[in-house]
């Protein structure tokens, strides 16, 4: 009965967008969601990229754990001598919540121009544009109405509003970026270093995102300043990636920060091409006032796999007992020159 109570908790901190302003769902690997944080970032600064994302989150307290998962890829077209080029991308989300199995879904096009203002420096503007479908199965939900003399009645009455429906929306947004890359010095001196650092407005048009109808009640804009970067230590195999996300929604916001630290264990064979470039990753981020991210990841030539997990840290240990959700996210890039941009 307690582990009922406090699962029915947290669901109902998910459940507030029933009644009030939504606040979006988000993942903990800062440098793996380009497309989630800022249109502008559509293949900005390689020729084809793809993600894919996962998050599984409060197995802890609930046989129905929420799920996330996000897919996205882009790829850079009508590119010009002088570096300048079209973005176009494709974001895929879905999220499902709980015992009510409340689902976000989500399908968006990106489309992003890119100015080479010298051979170090690129500036972005980007749009997207797509739909968003929310569901939820109601006959599945119990309200605390129906707890009586401390059990649970399931034919009792809720007293929720009757009108209830799944709800489609539009959903418009745009961004602008801006990158620096400078290479290596020599071959072996692992000296190179980039840098992003964008702002976005998400959710342009405000759509209606209650389930009740309500046309009140919507979706509110929200405010995205992000920032990454890759640092070689010159003369030794380590390469820096520090990144940060400040995100506000309406009443809500989120401050995400941390620090990756990569070691490249092989070097490429520059020549013969039958060794790849091959590095571990670890480190972690820190959501103020919510949870440790810890991560870790493998990156050889092209391709990046990362895990993490969230140790919660919120008022919610009580029930979670600090357990959070655990991610995994593939990367898979190609940058301008053919080449994993790392290395």
């Amino acid at each position: 009965m307690i582990k009922n109570k406090i699962f029915f908790i947290i669901t109902s901190f998910s459940l507030l967008t029933l009644a009030s302003s939504g606040q979006d769902i988000h993942f903990s690997q800062l440098s793996q969601m380009p497309l989630l944080l800022n249109p502008a970032q559509t293949a900005m600064s390689h020729e084809f990229m793809a993600i894919v994302n996962y998050k599984d989150q409060w197995r802890s307290v609930s046989s129905n754990p929420f799920k996330t998962f996000n897919v996205c890829t882009d790829l850079a077209f009508m590119k010009k001598k002088n570096g300048n080029h079209l973005g176009v991308g494709l974001n895929v989300f879905s999220d499902k919540a709980g015992d009510g199995g409340m689902g976000t879904t989500t399908g968006q096009l990106h489309l992003s121009g890119v100015l080479a203002v010298d051979n170090r420096n690129l500036i972005s503007a980007g749009i997207y544009g797509g739909f968003g479908q929310r569901s939820l199965s109601y006959d599945k939900l119990n309200w605390d109405n129906q707890y009586i003399s401390g059990y649970l009645d399931a034919t009792a009455p809720s007293f929720e509003p009757a009108t209830f429906s799944n709800r489609t929306y539009a959903d418009l947004g745009a961004g602008v970026a801006w990158f620096f890359g400078k290479g290596h010095a020599t071959i072996s001196s692992n000296d190179a270093m980039n840098f992003t650092v964008g702002f976005a407005a998400q959710h342009l048009n405000t759509p209606v995102y209650t389930f009740y109808g309500n046309s009140d009640l919507k979706l509110p804009m929200k405010f995205v300043a992000h920032g990454n970067a890759e640092i070689g230590i010159k003369n030794y195999s380590l390469v820096l990636e520090p990144g940060y996300v400040v995100m506000i929604q309406g009443p809500h916001h989120e401050i995400n920060a941390g620090m990756l630290v990569k070691y490249w264990m092989q070097d490429a064979s520059h020549y013969t091409g039958r060794k790849q470039p091959a590095a571990i990753v670890l480190g972690g981020y820190y959501r103020v006032g919510d949870a440790l991210n810890v991560v870790t990841g493998y990156e050889i030539s092209s391709f990046r796999v990362g895990l993490s997990y969230d140790i919660n840290l919120s008022g919610l240990t009580v029930a979670s007992r600090s357990r959070g959700g655990f991610e995994i996210s593939l990367r898979y890039r190609i940058t301008n020159t053919g080449e994993s941009k790392n290395k």
